[in-house]
């Protein structure tokens, strides 16, 4: 009988018995990938700029849906005036807000708002001094390892060369350098603002928790820095809300002094007249003075009118004015909240493992002499 040679592909699987026999005869490989993936993370957590976290929570009450239901309306009912019909404004129909809550994170990225926090001044308690957050950004801040290499060519430029950035003019369209974009994106990255809906509790109705977080290297300027942007964002909502009503009674306001001088004059043109015209019973003398008491009636009641006006438009900017409640105020963070040293030390260790696994297994089936010939 003759012999017959066959030949058989190696087996493409390997039991747990075979896989842990060959992770055992190669364990050095599982102990250097694992070895140098330890390694790598201590460096990161070492190399790593520490970064503080301070985070705010506000309830933001929205206004009423119809002023009836406002102050201005409790106040109407009171004096019996006819809300309705102020300053001729549509007041019974819907008070609804483009600018919803949801919105909020989309305002405090926009380039004008994070420009304006850059020209606020910050406390760094270590150095004892005070500076524009701009400032405190490029000079004070280290950078983290992917940005090293941006960092040192900038250590070339000279602090003369270093441009202020440019506020907004109306009608004019920004002028950034990259660097101001780059600066404006990193403190874009260190501000996180969420939105907490509910519909029971404590906002219920059309209130929503805002929190509003800023990650910095300095523990006591991540908290002031999230003061800023908290009273930025209050200032920013109560201006689009109000800015008509501040407009309206600013008008008013103007208007209202002018009656009032208008009034005055005409009242003393009249005493004068008295004063000057006793015992005259001449039929010209008394035409001008009815005149004269004519004037000082019209401007007495355009007077009184606008000083109603006045104090209306007064109570409806207030009643449009959002109210915010602090629940949680802003502290000087202890802790660190990045870099994650035993979270990235572990991580890396299981990665490293895994990768080792991985090569030995790949040597395994990969490498070895695919065929045997029996």
């Amino acid at each position: 009988m003759s012999e017959n040679i066959n030949t058989i592909n190696k087996k493409d699987y390997l039991e747990i018995k075979d896989l842990f026999n060959r992770i055992k005869q190669n364990r050095s490989i599982l102990i250097k990938s694992t070895a140098i993936a330890f390694f790598v993370g201590v460096f990161l957590v070492v190399f790593t700029p520490k970064l503080y976290k301070t985070q705010v929570s506000l309830l933001a009450e929205s206004n009423s849906n119809s002023p009836a239901n406002g102050l201005m309306g409790q106040l109407g009912n009171l004096a019996g005036l006819d809300v309705g019909g102020l300053m001729g404004l549509d007041m019974g129909g819907s008070n609804s807000s483009a600018l919803t809550p949801d919105l909020y994170p989309e305002v405090v990225k926009s380039t004008t708002f994070l420009i304006d926090i850059l020209q606020e001044e910050v406390y760094l308690p270590k150095e004892e001094l005070t500076l524009p957050v701009s400032e405190y950004l490029q000079e004070h801040t280290k950078p983290s390892i992917a940005g090293w290499l941006s960092y040192a060519i900038g250590l070339l430029k000279s602090k003369e060369e270093r441009r202020v950035i440019p506020q907004k003019e109306e009608g004019e369209p920004l002028n950034l350098t990259q660097g101001d974009l780059n600066l404006i994106e990193g403190l874009a990255n260190s501000i996180e603002v969420n939105i907490i809906k509910s519909e029971s509790g404590l906002t219920s109705g059309d209130s929503k928790i805002i929190q509003v977080s800023v990650e910095q290297q300095d523990p006591y300027v991540s908290a002031l820095l999230t003061e800023k942007v908290i009273a930025s964002l209050k200032q920013y909502i109560i201006d689009y809300h109000t800015s008509k009503e501040k407009k309206d009674l600013a008008f008013i306001e103007a208007r209202y002094k002018e009656a009032k001088a208008r009034y005055f004059e005409k009242q003393e043109a009249l005493a004068e007249y008295d004063d000057s015209n006793v015992n005259v019973i001449l039929a010209s003398a008394k035409s001008r003075r009815d005149r004269l008491v004519t004037e000082t009636t019209l401007a007495s009641n355009l007077y009184k009118g606008l000083a109603q006006k006045r104090e209306q438009a007064q109570i409806l900017v207030q009643d449009k004015t959002p109210v915010f409640t602090v629940i949680e105020p802003a502290k000087v963070p202890q802790q660190k909240s990045k870099p994650k040293t035993i979270f990235t030390i572990i991580s890396l260790s299981l990665i490293g493992l895994f990768a080792g696994t991985c090569i030995i297994l790949w040597k395994e089936f990969f490498s070895s002499n695919p065929t045997e010939t029996i």
